[in-house]
């Protein structure tokens, strides 16, 4: 076999390898959508022109089927980006391998904090799920019209309601969470202040860490670094750039 044609199927077989490394992660993101963890594992960020999913394992911009999860323009059912997360790599004294972590097409991450340098909260409390928070959306608040969001969520517009006022209630500043501090005492209280980010018309957050191995090492092969992750994702509805974007904190 010459070195042309041996270049040809070296190159052949990487491709072949990377399709099916990709496929697998996929389908097992899919199974681990139904863990029992907090409910829910993942929301809708679709307060403006754009529509994704983020996940509370540090996935984002993937359906539960496993397709491109990031629909720009909303409603039209064109996607602009498959599948995102946020990875980290260190060096650690008397470990040659490098450690990485984080999320990419499969989650080295679990949902919950860490309560003590190497033990973290179990990722199947009802706190540790994902939290979304609209200003307009309170308990006793008036109606608010939810356009294409019961279409695109696959829920009632009552059910998709009771969620956010759900979240309003329970935001979990204790952890992390972000709020607007009405009455400036350093405490959240729902009957005052406002859950997310100040300012912003949608807000989803969640916390996660990397102290399972199994996931850390299913993702890498790489032990956990003991890293807690908050992530606060935001958007604004108003028209414009703004209308066309969003934030995401680490």
């Amino acid at each position: 076999m010459n070195s042309k044609i041996s270049k040809i199927l070296f190159l052949l077989i990487i491709s072949i390898s990377l399709v099916l490394y990709a496929a697998d992660g996929n389908k097992k993101n899919q199974t681990g959508l139904n863990k029992p963890q907090g409910n829910p594992v993942r929301t809708f960020l679709n307060i403006n022109n754009i529509s994704t999913q983020i996940y509370n394992d540090g996935n984002s911009d993937i359906d539960p089927s496993g397709n491109s999860g990031l629909v720009f323009p909303r409603g039209s059912g064109k996607t602009a980006v498959f599948e995102s997360g946020f990875l980290w790599g260190a060096k650690v004294p008397g470990d040659p391998q490098v450690r990485v972590g984080g999320s990419a097409y499969r989650q080295g991450l679990q949902a919950g904090k860490i309560i003590s340098p190497g033990v973290a909260e179990s990722p199947d409390l009802p706190k540790n799920r994902i939290y979304r928070v609209r200003p307009d959306i309170y308990p006793g608040g008036p109606p608010v019209d939810l356009g294409i969001a019961p279409q695109e969520e696959g829920l009632p517009a009552s059910a998709i309601r009771a969620q956010y006022e759900k979240d309003w209630l329970e935001w979990p500043w204790q952890d992390g969470a972000p709020f607007d501090d009405k009455n400036n005492n350093g405490v959240y209280d729902p009957q005052i202040d406002v859950p997310g980010v100040k300012g912003a018309d949608q807000t989803i957050w969640f916390v996660a860490n990397d102290l399972d191995p199994s996931k850390t090492t299913f993702l890498y092969g790489a032990q956990p670094l003991g890293i807690e992750m908050q992530a606060t994702i935001w958007a604004y509805s108003q028209s414009g750039a703004l209308g066309n974007m969003f934030f995401r904190k680490y």
